[in-house]
This record gives structure tokens, sequence and C-alpha cells, in this order.
């Protein structure tokens, strides 16, 4: 089921659709839960959720509430829910006139004007204290009429003591607490403060303290299912998880934008996706006062556990006056204490999905790392390589568009730009009247000659119906193409009946016909012998591979091997961005599948490759973790951080220096996704000593 929800706030759903959206948190609940029952003698249990912004503190405090009401067995209790910001107040006459109005509100309808007029009558009381004991009265005349136990929920706390200028206002608390059994207090806050922590304040060791920890991955997966609506793996939301810090809110957000698409998409979108949420960020910023506001974009822009002189430095503030106001940062629950020692705290963003969204924006030197450990995390966290080299080759081959040059008019080219438009927006059958209508046009009677048009038209048909599901109405038209076309020699058609001939040669392997399969192949390159135009590079590289491929699944393994060496050996110093893809996808197929270990010069250029394309997947982190196992951590490290895709293996680089025991200070993200890295090679190591290693990647 997919549950409901305002954007960021809890509080503007009703209690059935708290229960419905509640979905993670069930220990705090029923920490939270026996502490009510236990408020049953002389004396009450009150309780405080500690946990930052966005931890769910609202909705475990809704949810409790949501509980008190339902439950017959709590039928002696009734909820009194604060609201998530108390402003106006700032004594405690004016806690228990904000009390008295929630109460106003949320008691049975026919008590609920007497109510308010108590508290009009009582809110123009300038003694405070008369102001207090008036509306506290009136409260528990209330408790008293019900026989029940107020139980008040009230959020903020660690603001609201700051906030109050009455030195006496804790120690007039507690004794109301301490001394009514009809009161029982169920409070928030976004972090520890000095009021619970010290023996001279008054509410030291008043509260059993409920801390509320990121969400763990297993949680990460409920609150994604619940959001989404769909069915989803602990890998897939480990990278959401360590990008937002295991923070529900943030979680929430990227579910409810990113449902429906896969890890890479989300991974690749997700700067677009959070800039949806705009007006989120921008408010979160805009209400920290202007000095705070600048120590947190300091921070920000670190992206590291930092030090308050690394802060000052990069604020270019005074170290005291940064102190003071990481401390308050720190008490609004904006910034976390990330390690370091008792004389260093260290200090990081509590918000991660912040931080990123940030240094995106803003275009800073740390924009590329961002995007380099988003690429690497799309591809770790991916389910497998499922990689289809005939899948490629189709999506590359077939788009023949930049060799019209000179064979047609911009008519027909915009007509085709509108039939794909119409394909991707869901008009499909629309899109393919509109290719039969353009083949009319270019084969009327009298037309001046477009066979490279026709070809063309067919072949972006094919793919169209290939899209769709329509495997046997693509495999008519690509029959029809080849048998029209096959001895058609300039270059449109020459690409298109390539194009066709790896789709059938695709077809027949899905079927299994591998012998089929190859002989397909073989005949493309002998079509492609015959042609005028010499194949381009890019069309070139595909075949090999896809020849690999073929052999490989006819258990041709040396052959394979040899096709594979054929695309690496012709194209490894060609810098287009195909034949980077078309050489990664030939050495991850020859060390994982064929298990032909790739040498130290293969592995130099399979990350001159992921540099240039940016496209990593889990079968080429899989080669580069095993290359790392055979040659040792010091000679890996050495040839990664010698390559161009030092900064996109960053993760990879960060882990072995761990493991070699050199220090590294980096992004709390990059040391996490390190963390599991050092995991997946530990794995390997376990596997090659026990004699299991099996390397292998599904196609």
């Amino acid at each position: 089921m997919t549950v409901g929800g305002r954007k960021y706030n809890p509080g503007f759903l009703s209690y059935d659709e708290i229960v419905a959206s509640f979905c993670v948190r069930y220990s705090e609940l029923e920490s939270l839960l026996a502490s009510v029952r236990a408020s049953t003698g002389s004396s009450n249990v009150h309780s405080l959720v500690i946990g930052p912004r966005g931890s769910g503190k609202t909705h475990l405090l809704l949810r409790t509430a949501a509980e008190i009401s339902r439950d017959p067995a709590l039928s002696q209790f009734y909820p009194v829910v604060f609201a998530e910001e108390s402003y106006e107040v700032s004594t405690i006459g004016e806690f228990w006139l904000e009390c008295l109005s929630r109460l106003a509100q949320q008691a049975p309808k026919e008590e609920q004007t007497e109510l308010r007029m108590s508290r009009d009558d009582l809110r123009n009381r300038s003694d405070d204290r008369e102001l207090a004991n008036r509306c506290l009265g009136t409260v528990l005349d209330f408790a008293e009429r019900h026989e029940k136990r107020l139980v008040l929920l009230v959020e903020n706390m660690n603001m609201l003591f700051a906030d109050m200028g009455d030195p006496e206002a804790g120690w007039r608390l507690r004794h109301t607490l301490q001394t009514e059994q009809r009161i029982v207090l169920i409070g928030s806050a976004t972090s520890r403060f000095q009021e619970i922590d010290h023996p001279e304040y008054a509410l030291y060791d008043l509260f059993r303290v409920v801390t509320l920890h990121p969400l763990d991955t297993g949680e990460c997966v409920s609150l994604w299912q619940a959001i989404s609506g769909l069915d989803t793996q602990e890998r897939l939301v480990r990278p959401l998880q360590i990008l937002t810090g295991g923070n529900p809110r943030l979680l929430a957000i990227i579910a409810r934008l990113g449902a429906g698409r896969s890890l890479n998409d989300l991974m690749d979108n997700l700067l677009e996706l959070v800039d949806d949420h705009t007006d989120y960020f921008k408010s979160h910023l805009e209400s920290l006062p202007p000095q705070e506001r600048r120590v947190y974009l300091a921070l920000a822009t670190l992206w590291r556990p930092a030090t308050t002189r690394e802060v000052a430095d990069q604020a270019r503030m005074d170290t005291n006056v940064v102190s003071a106001l990481l401390k308050r940062l720190v008490d609004r629950g904006a910034v976390t204490v990330e390690g370091g020692t008792p004389r260093r705290l260290q200090y990081y963003l509590t918000e991660r999905l912040y931080n990123i969204y940030y240094l995106l924006r803003r275009g800073s030197g740390y924009s590329g790392v961002v995007k380099s450990l988003i690429d690497f995390m799309g591809g770790l966290y991916s389910l497998g390589a499922v990689w289809d080299a005939f899948e490629q080759a189709i999506m590359q081959v077939r788009d023949v568009r930049p060799f019209r040059l000179g064979l047609a008019d911009v008519f027909v080219e915009g007509m085709l730009d509108e039939a794909e438009r119409m394909a991707n927006s869901g008009q499909a059958d629309e899109a393919m009247e509109m290719h039969d209508d353009i083949i009319r046009r270019l084969t009327a009677d009298g037309a001046c000659p477009t066979s490279g048009w026709v070809a063309i038209v067919l072949l972006e048909k094919m793919n169209l119906l290939h899209k769709c599901g329509r495997g046997p109405e693509a495999m008519a038209v690509c029959e029809d193409l080849i048998t029209r076309f096959g001895g058609q020699r300039d270059d449109s058609c020459v690409l298109a009946v390539t194009g066709a001939q790896i789709y059938k040669a695709q077809a027949l392997l899905d079927a299994g016909e591998t012998s089929q399969t190859t002989a397909q192949i073989g005949q493309t390159f002998v079509h492609l012998d015959g042609a005028n135009t010499p194949l381009t590079p890019v069309a070139e590289g595909i075949l090999f591979l896809a020849k690999g491929l073929a052999l490989m699944r006819d258990g041709q393994p040396s052959e394979a091997v040899a096709a594979l060496d054929e695309v690496v050996g012709r194209f490894e110093h060609l810098a287009e961005w195909n034949l980077a893809g078309s050489v990664s996808s030939a050495l991850v197929l020859k060390e994982t599948t064929l298990k032909t270990p790739i040498c130290e010069r293969e592995a130099e250029i399979l990350l001159e490759c992921l540099a240039e394309t940016k496209d990593l997947d889990l079968g080429e982190i899989k080669v580069l973790l095993q290359f790392t196992v055979r040659v040792g951590a010091y000679r890996a490290l050495e040839i990664i951080e010698a390559s161009p895709a030092a900064e996109l293996m960053l993760p990879l680089v960060t882990a072995l220096k761990q493991g070699i025991g050199q220090s590294t200070r980096v992004a709390k993200e990059i040391s996490e996704v390190a963390e599991d890295v050092q995991k997946e090679l530990l794995e390997i190591e376990l596997e090659v000593l026990e004699g299991t290693f099996t390397a292998h990647v599904p196609l």
C-alpha cells in the first residue's frame, strides 16, 4: 500500500492517516506506550524523544497520540498534542495557556466552546503565576471530569526552554510533573540540552530518553516500500540510505519523487529530483539566523567532518564565535558531532541530502566529486551487471541519424522527431502510423531517390516496436529491411541493415539458437565487407563485441576471448564514448564470464574507459575489486590513483587506504560507501581462500 503524506508535516494528517503511514520506529513507539502504561500510580513516567530534524519525532509523537486514542487498554489517558512550533510560549504561564488552547481544539465538541471561552478570558492575565495556575486548573478540571490522565505531547522542548526568559520556568514545570498525577508529558528535542544534562538544572533526570537513531537498511526498505508502493531490495535502497544518512524525511522525499525509476536513473537524476523540493531546502536554510547560516554553509562547503577551526577558516570568522554558533546549530539539530576528540570535536551537517544539493547547485570544486560518488554508487549497488551486447549494439548502430547529411530535407527529419516525441509520451500507435506515412510519402510516384531515408524509418519503426514489447512485429520489419535494402551500399542503408541484422542475431540468441546467432554475425560481417563505405569504428567495435558474446554462449570460450581481445586491441586508444563502452564491456566479459583475468595494462585501459564514459555498473567494479585482490592493495592503489578515473574511484581509493592504515578524512557518504567496498573485497578474498570463487555476471 502507498501511504499518503503532505510533503514534510505529518501534523496535517488525521489519526487514521498517521496510523496508515507509520511504518518504522515501532520499537520506539512501544517504548513510549510502555511509559504511558506505567503511569498509573502516584507518580508518572515522563519521556523525551531526541532526534535531529527529519528523524521522525513528530510522526512518532502523533502515532503515540493515535494509539492512546484508539486502544481500549489506554482509555484512562487522553492525548493533548501541542503544535510542532510553539512560538508564542515564553513563560510557564504561556505554556499552560497553550495547553488549554490545544485542549480546546481537541476536546469533545460539546466542551470546546466553554474551553475556548476560558482560554480567551485567561489570556489577558498579566501575572504569569496567576495565568499558569488558572490555566493548569482548567486543564486539570477537564481531566477530573473525564477521569483521565492527560498525556501532553510537546515538540521541540530544547528550543522551548532556550527561548524562555523565566529562570524558574523549568523548576515550576518539574514541580507540576512530579506532584500532579493527572499530567504525563512526552516531549521531543532535536538534541540533548543542558536543562536535562546537568544536575543544577530543573529537568535533570526527569525524563526517560528515547533516542531516534538513523534508520538502518531494513527500515529504509520498509519506508521506501510504504511511500512508493513498490517492492525493492536492500541493495537498491542502501545508496539512498547513505545519501540521506538514514533520515526518514529525506528518504521519503526521494521515495515520492523516484518511485518507478531504476536505481541508475534515480541516481542520474538525483539533482533534478531534489531540485523539485527547493522550497524545502531553502526554507531550511532561510530559517537560520544570518551568522548561523554562514557557519552552516561553511560546513556544507567543506563536506567532511570538520573541526571548529576548519569551519572558522572557511567562514572567515573568529573561532570562539564559530564555536558558539556550532553549539547552537547542534542544539537545533542542524549539525551533529561526528568524531574527533573531546577537545577537538568534528562536526557534520545532519541533513546529508541538503549538503549534496548545495554542492551540486553551487557548482563548487566538490560538485565533480559528488557526481563521481553518485556514479560509483549507481554501479556498486545495482543488482548485477546484466549487460547485453546485442541490446547495446542496437541502441548504438541503429541510431544512424548522424549519417544522414545530404540525404533528406528538414521536413522528413521533423516528422521523425515528432514520431519519437509521440512514442516517448506513450502514443506508440500514433508514432508508428507516422512512420508508415513518412514511407508512403518517400515512395510516392515521382519522389526523388530516398532509399536511405526509407531504411532509416524502418529501422526506427523496428526500434519502437521492440520498445513496446511487440517482438513479432519488430522482427517482421527487421526482415523487410534486410530484404529490401541488403544490396544497397550508401552509408545509411548499410548501417540500417547492420542494425537489423544485429537485432535478428539478438532474437536468435534469446531463443537459444547460439549457432545460428554466430552465423548471423558472420553474415553481417560479409554484408559489411561488400559495402563501398567502410564501417565506422563504433559499429565495428560493437560487432566484435557481439561476436564475442555469441561465441561465448555457443560454448567457444577461446574464440570468444579472441573476439573480445580484438575489441580491446583495435580500439583502446580511441576516445569516443561508444568505443570506450565497448572496450570496457569486453574486459568485463573476459574477466567475469570467461574467467580470464585482466592484466595491469588492461586494468589501466578499463580505468581510462570509465573516465571517458562515467557509466559504471557492478561488473566493472567487480573486475577492479578482483584485480585488487590479485595484485594487492598497494599496487592497485598506485594504478588507480595514476589513472584519469581516480576521482570516480574515490570510494575504492578510500577503502584501499583505510585497509592499509593510511589516514583518510572524507565525506561521511564516501566513507560509508568505502566500508561497503571493503566488505566486497573481503568476500572476494574469502572466496579465493576457500576455493569457491566464481566470477560471474549474469547475461
